[in-house]
């Protein structure tokens, strides 16, 4: 038998690294790009419907 094992019987030795998982960065960056537009076109909806009815209907209504 060959010293040099081939590529795919070759064991790796060292940690066993967890399942892949949403880093903070990862998190942010879902924010971003699904969370703040989804804010922001909301904000925009009720504004619209605010000025064309004369009613307020967004949350900041609730506040004093």
């Amino acid at each position: 038998m060959s010293q040099r094992q081939s590529t795919t019987s070759a064991r790796v030795r060292g940690l066993d690294l967890g399942k892949p998982r949403l880093t903070a960065a990862g998190w942010l960056l879902v924010f971003l790009w699904l969370g703040l537009p989804a804010m922001l076109l909301g904000a925009a909806l009720d504004f619209l419907l605010q000025w064309l009815s004369g009613e307020c209907v967004g949350f900041w209504c609730y506040l004093p």
